[in-house]
């Protein structure tokens, strides 16, 4: 962040630990000058809280008018201790477990179950083959197959022979893994098949810079790679050990392998000897997944809370840690999992691919609206610059030490992160990080499409403007050999045009007021609107004031609770 001159200390007040998650942890350190952070803590999301706030920040405004050559530090910064973690090396780790725990249970799917002497087997008759291919150390290989024993065997296998893994789920539609597939670079792919053909071999295994690429939504349509280290999947996987302390016995395995939340429960499990445990090829198996847990008896899982929020009509009683990520988490959804499972500890995880899964961690407690994000996870320095969370950590992909997310976090007075929203259109649906343009482009590819709109926020409405009659039937059926099942719309809204921006752009804003077909959107109404447009009106007032603009054309953006 940029410094002119001698900046001014602002002297902030270091927050109570008030996230006693296992093992505990000390207070994070804050330092800064000023913090300048939409929103506020629990408590202060109605319409009065959210003007004590913009109060303080109008006061930072008011003294960067009168000293315009000091700066201000539009940056909290909230680190976790960097002592501990690192436990797992990626892959010695993996070789020792390999060889340590022989006929101990590690990877058990609906057909088979595989023991570490199996794994170990049949991943270095994997890089026994990639071998004979001339893989280099380093090349991309695609591992084609379903959420099965085999796609572990697969991963592993690549990562012996020093090259990185591209998962490419064989239940996703064909378009998607044919972008996939032509973005990944790979000229070799392992399937099902020929995993199935190789017989057991003992193979070395060979270090490499990278272990695995995946694809999340790019900004203009198109898929885009992310390829993460060796190093920073070791980090990543050592810092779940720091945190939690208590390995995994049994891992209820619920994320496609095309998903980064795939990569927690495998690593973290098979690098303690644990077992892996896959209730079924389509992840989103509510009944087959409720028969693995009762057959199986898993203690640890990760999910989306939204497909949680469907186990727990009938509870998985074994489990003693759930955690929840890649949506944000509704706060009855906790109350409803500290009422229906007492015995387990809830805890809610954020992070972006291109930080290897995870940055953040809280543990969940019933009654805490919004939940929290919580704290940075070991090792890694969490900052807020203007409204931003933004993630200093060894788990970083290349291109930076730092990665801004284009997520609206703020920190409230117990230091815990909070979750806004995006600060871009991107939209996370189901776990799943998408573009509207990829939505829409998607959409137009289809000829009697002429233009496309997805509002932001997503109802899961799509506005079509056609040149010919055309079914919901026929849409649906076209996106979903297109883009993964969670991000197509459920409704297709034909409209004679879409509203447009000055500058030609899509008109959001416009389009999110026309919302979902049938429904009314007068918007909120009674004491709670006239507040918060009171509110409003006060805040973008002084704040204009105070930063010498004019308020007549001035459009309030400021963060409202929903």
């Amino acid at each position: 962040m940029a410094r002119v001159g001698q900046p001014r200390r602002v002297r902030l007040r270091r927050p109570r630990h008030a996230d006693p998650g296992p093992p505990p942890e000390p207070a994070p350190r804050v330092r800064g000058r000023a913090a300048l952070l939409p929103g506020s803590g629990r408590g202060e999301t109605d319409a009065a809280g959210l003007l004590r706030g913009a109060l303080h920040h109008l006061r930072v405004l008011r003294t960067r008018r009168r000293h315009r050559a000091r700066p201000v530090e539009l940056a909290g910064r909230y680190q976790a201790d960097a002592g501990r973690g690192q436990a797992a090396v990626i892959p010695e780790t993996l070789a020792a477990q390999l060889s340590t725990h022989g006929n101990a249970p590690a990877v058990v799917d609906p057909e088979q179950a595989l023991t570490y002497a199996d794994l170990d087997g049949l991943s270095g008759a994997v890089a026994a083959h990639l071998r004979r291919r001339h893989v280099a150390v380093g090349e991309p290989v695609i591992v084609h197959t379903r959420l099965s024993r085999w796609a572990v065997v697969a991963m592993l296998g690549v990562l012996r022979a020093g090259a990185r893994y591209v998962p490419v789920d064989a239940a996703f539609p064909a378009g998607r893994r044919e972008l996939m597939a032509s973005g990944s670079g790979a000229r070799v792919t392992l399937t099902e098949q020929l995993l199935a053909s190789l017989s057991p071999t003992s193979s070395p295994w060979r270090d490499g810079p990278d272990a695995y690429t995946m694809f999340t939504s790019g900004s203009t349509g198109v898929p885009k790679a992310v390829t993460v280290s060796r190093a920073a999947l070791s980090y990543s996987t050592g810092a779940r050990l720091a945190y939690y302390g208590l390995p995994p016995r049994r891992f209820l395995l619920c994320s496609s392998i095309s998903f980064d939340s795939s990569v927690a429960g495998i690593y973290w499990t098979l690098c303690t000897g644990g077992t892996l445990i896959i209730p079924s090829d389509r992840p989103f198996d509510v009944r087959a997944l409720l028969r693995a847990g009762d057959a199986h008896r898993p203690t640890h899982t990760l999910m989306v809370p939204s497909l949680y929020r469907l186990t727990l009509r009938s509870p998985i009683r074994s489990l003693s840690t759930v955690i929840v990520a890649g949506e944000s988490c509704p706060p009855d959804l906790v109350d409803l999992h500290y009422e229906r499972m007492p015995q387990a500890t809830l805890y809610n995880e954020y992070g972006p691919t291109e930080c290897t899964v995870w940055s953040t961690v809280h543990r969940c407690a019933a009654g805490e609206d919004p939940v929290p994000i919580g704290r940075a996870i070991p090792g890694t320095t969490i900052s807020v610059d203007d409204g931003e969370l933004c993630v200093c950590s060894p788990g970083v992909v290349s291109g930076g030490p730092v990665y801004r997310t284009g997520d609206r976090v703020s920190v409230g007075a117990d230091g815990l992160l909070r979750y806004h929203g995006r600060i871009d259109e991107q939209l996370k649906v189901g776990g799943v990080r998408i573009e509207p343009a990829e939505i829409e482009h998607a959409l137009m590819s289809h000829p009697a499409v002429l233009l496309a709109g997805v509002a932001v926020p997503y109802q899961g409405v799509a506005f079509v403007v056609c040149a010919e009659p055309v079914d919901q039937q026929t849409l649906r059926a076209h996106l979903l050999d297109r883009l993964p099942a969670v991000a197509v719309p459920t409704v297709f809204e034909r409209v004679p045009r879409l509203p447009s921006l000055p500058n030609g752009k899509l008109d959001r804003g416009a389009l999110s007021r026309t919302g979902r077909p049938g429904e009314r959107h007068d918007g909120p109404s009674g004491q709670a609107s006239a507040e918060r447009r009171n509110c409003d009106r006060q805040v973008t007032s002084m704040s204009c004031d105070a930063r010498g603009v004019d308020g007549s054309t001035h459009r309030p953006d400021w963060p409202h609770p929903t």
